[in-house]
């Protein structure tokens, strides 16, 4: 590596990105701005097939627009690619990135089904490049606090946890809305909910019981699900399109509860775990805040570049598609 003129050595180059379907809100919102104007990423490219030749939409300054998949994943420029693509595109995309050469962090859930997110992991090994699922609230520091907390074994051994995610959603032609384009809230809002549970746990549920409401287009708008992971522990999650919004997580133990507001999609001011004990006393611990798209894009910089472990591996993200396969196995369904 050569140094600079004035004696300091440089990093590595900034990764150099495309985004397929770049007028996603997943893009818009989350992950264009945090490639734009950050020293680790370097935006080269965008595309979009509702926006033919990549006009009228934020390009967030990429030095290219596309007006298909393909033209992007033929510039050689380009090194990774985000694809915020319909849930049922996700496979198809997935290994045509990695046929290309390119790595990919794929919106969540990674894929429809644990056997679909299956075969995306196996091309992108065979093809020696790195698939990352893009779920962002393990990227925020409240998010390691609680891990931490809960490791820490402070709160006792654990009886129960509680997941919320809802919030009332116009399905009027949103995708989520269509069984063709894997729509539903279990697979929309359903990483969410579960990962912290089976992070607290450290292991899949034994034994499982769900429900569900399902709207005239088959998808599911509200889903609920009770979990035994045995040893005592069990743990239950609601999710929904259609009640008013909620967020919440709680995690309890023999000797102490967490909970925390806002868990889900945490922002720079949610900085706060709230923990009460079994003796009365009270706690507020201070984790710090951050743009977690922003960590999530500087982790996979970290991973590219420096060689760093994955915080999230394919094999976790399969772990969750197939708890979601089972629930929804086990689910009792109601029109």
């Amino acid at each position: 590596m050569s140094s600079s003129g004035d004696g300091e050595v440089p990093g590595p180059p900034p990764l150099r990105w495309g985004v397929l379907g770049a007028t996603a809100r997943a893009a818009q919102l989350g992950v264009l701005p945090a490639l734009a104007d950050n020293p680790k990423a370097n935006l080269v490219a965008v595309s979009s097939r509702s926006q033919a030749g990549g006009a009228g939409y934020d390009h967030f300054g990429a030095a290219r627009a596309y007006g298909t998949y393909e033209a992007l994943l033929a510039d050689d420029e380009v090194e990774a690619v985000y694809i915020p693509l319909p849930n049922s595109l996700h496979a198809e995309w997935t290994v045509r990135a990695a046929e290309a050469g390119k790595h990919v962090l794929c919106e969540k859930p990674l894929a429809t089904r644990a056997a679909e997110a299956k075969e995306m992991a196996a091309a992108c090994e065979e093809l020696g490049v790195v698939l990352m699922e893009a779920y962002t609230t393990p990227f925020h520091p409240r998010s390691s606090a609680l891990a931490d907390l809960v490791r820490s074994r402070r709160l006792g051994p654990l009886r129960f946890a509680r997941a919320v995610f809802t919030g009332v959603v116009d399905l009027e032609g949103d995708i989520r809305s269509r069984p063709e384009t894997g729509g539903g809230v279990l697979l929309d809002l359903g990483v969410y909910c579960l990962a912290p549970l089976v992070a607290a746990a450290g292991r899949l549920p034994v034994h499982v019981a769900a429900g569900g409401l399902l709207a005239r287009s088959g998808v599911d708008v509200s889903f609920s699900a009770w979990m035994d992971f045995e040893k005592g522990f069990t743990a239950s999650f609601e999710c929904s399109f259609e009640t008013p919004s909620r967020q919440t997580l709680e995690v309890v133990g023999t000797q102490g509860s967490v909970t925390v507001e806002r868990p889900f999609t945490p922002g720079p001011d949610d900085t706060k775990l709230h923990v009460a004990f079994s003796d009365g006393r009270t706690e507020t611990i201070e984790a710090g805040g951050n743009d977690p798209y922003r960590g999530m894009v500087d982790h996979l910089f970290a991973v590219l570049r420096d060689s760093a472990a994955l915080r999230r591996t394919p094999g976790q993200s399969i772990e969750l598609l197939g708890l979601m396969d089972r629930l929804r196995e086990a689910a009792v369904w109601a029109w």
